[in-house]
């Protein structure tokens, strides 16, 4: 069960109750039903808004129950006459989302070794094309520039939901703003090599601290989830990162090399992130430095492990990757970017040459969202490729 489909199973009964409840009242009191709607002014607009929302609900469950290959709709319309909208279109919503699991699980575990399926979808986007595929369970945003060398860079982003799909189709209507980065012309590359962007989705969005705090550290050292405080602190935490990370690196990278006729180099192959997101891509490439030469974090979430995780990162680190992260002064990155002080003064000490093999921004005034990262979001990427 997951936790979408709980959502519109509870809404579907919350639907159910109350039609029924209503409804029996309504009968034993031998009440006008159409009077009831069509009274007065108020009385219609009420009307016409269920009546349309019906007539909009009925044609998507037809239409989407035969994109996705699910069976008998014609039974939840029909139930639509002896209970209410309100109960069938939350309960399509419903086993919707457990067919669309379902599918997901079964493609996997009957395609081949790398459970790489058939692409899904494709579009032409800023100059190059947006492909869809799914990989071990996840859906994958791969946008591919026009022209596709053996030494084109490869770069690999987490929270793939809301990284290359526009705002209109994210789930809080914010994006990175990569593709519209690229259309301007604000990410360059010196050789005209512009990288392979690929975004990764979770299997379960609620398994995201699970795939990206560094396992290694936080494991030895729960208390550090204490500084999370009690509202995020996650209950029963069961550690994937070094399992996710090495998907990525050791299954992804390959395929995705395979599949473009890449010719591998840590020194052309990146991972992106922000927030914790930020903190993942330094261990990331920390663990497989022989895939990852480069990590770029965004508001990195220093503040999971303050000085204590700042330093076991750092000692972490191989010779030879590179480093980006940056940090705002609003919103969370208000409680990271003095810890972002400490990281330069950790590596400093370690002697990593800044502006080198490392680099730190501070970004005055901005904060912890995907508006803010999208506005300097060709920074790292740009570093990453010129430098």
């Amino acid at each position: 069960m997951n936790r979408r489909a709980l959502f519109y199973f509870v809404i579907a009964g919350i639907g159910l109750i109350t039609a029924w409840y209503f409804n029996t009242i309504a009968i034993l009191r031998g009440e006008d039903f159409f009077a009831a709607w069509f009274g007065n002014n108020a009385d219609w607009v009420v009307a016409c808004d269920l009546l349309l929302t019906a007539f909009a609900a009925v044609p998507f469950m037809i239409f989407e129950a035969k994109r996705i290959g699910m069976k008998r709709v014609y039974l939840y319309i029909l139930s639509g006459f002896i209970s209410a909208i309100a109960f069938v279109f939350p309960l399509f919503l419903a086993m919707r989302e457990l067919h669309l699991a379902k599918t997901a699980k079964k493609n996997y575990s009957t395609n081949d070794k790398n459970g790489v399926h058939s692409v899904t979808a494709q579009r032409e986007l800023a100059g190059g094309q947006l492909t869809n595929f799914m990989f071990e369970g996840r859906r994958i945003d791969v946008w591919t520039p026009r022209d596709i060398h053996p030494d084109t860079p490869l770069l690999i982003a987490h929270d793939g939901a809301n990284f290359l799909l526009d705002v209109n189709e994210t789930w809080n209507h914010q994006n990175w703003g990569i593709p519209e980065a690229i259309a301007s012309g604000r990410i360059v590359a010196k050789n005209g090599k512009l990288p392979i962007i690929v975004g990764v989705y979770r299997v379960d969005d609620s398994q995201r601290m699970a795939e990206l705090a560094p396992e290694d550290i936080l494991k030895d050292r729960p208390h550090m989830l204490k500084n999370l405080g009690a509202i995020v602190k996650p209950k029963n935490l069961v550690y994937a990162a070094n399992d996710y990370q090495d998907m990525l690196a050791l299954r992804l990278v390959p395929e995705l090399a395979k599949r473009y006729g890449l010719k591998l180099d840590p020194a052309r192959t990146a991972q992106i992130g922000a927030s914790l997101g930020g903190l993942a891509v330094i261990y990331g490439a920390a663990r497989n430095p022989e895939v990852f030469g480069t990590a770029l974090g965004l508001s990195s979430a220093w503040a999971l492990g303050h000085q204590e995780l700042v330093d076991h990162l750092v000692a972490s680190l191989p010779k030879g990757i590179r480093i980006y992260t940056d940090v705002g002064t609003e919103e969370l990155d208000a409680s990271y970017y003095t810890w972002q002080f400490n990281f330069v003064e950790a590596m400093d000490k370690a002697g990593w040459k800044r502006d080198i093999n490392y680099k730190v921004e501070l970004y005055p005034g901005t904060g912890h969202k995907e508006s803010w990262w999208g506005m300097r979001v060709e920074h790292p990427i740009n570093w990453w490729l010129n430098s």
